[in-house]
């Protein structure tokens, strides 16, 4: 069972602590993109999976892998 089924909802920048990409299982159509939050707002700390082919989750992946290139 493919472990993304549910979407998370619109994230920003500023609250993510973690960012993981798996690649896409036989049993699932996408790859997986899971996002850990930080302990503000309403989000607490969880972890949602976001839609790959979405242009707002290109552009997180982006910024986030140019954001830990910088601060390496």
């Amino acid at each position: 069972k493919c472990k993304c089924t549910r979407k998370g909802p619109k994230i920003r920048y500023k609250y993510v602590q973690k960012l993981e990409i798996k690649p896409k299982y036989p049993f699932c159509q996408e790859k997986m993109i899971f996002v850990t939050l930080e302990n503000v707002s309403r989000f607490k700390g969880q972890e949602y999976c976001l839609h790959p082919k979405l242009q707002s989750t290109k552009n997180l992946v982006k910024w986030y892998t140019a954001w830990k290139d910088k601060h390496r």
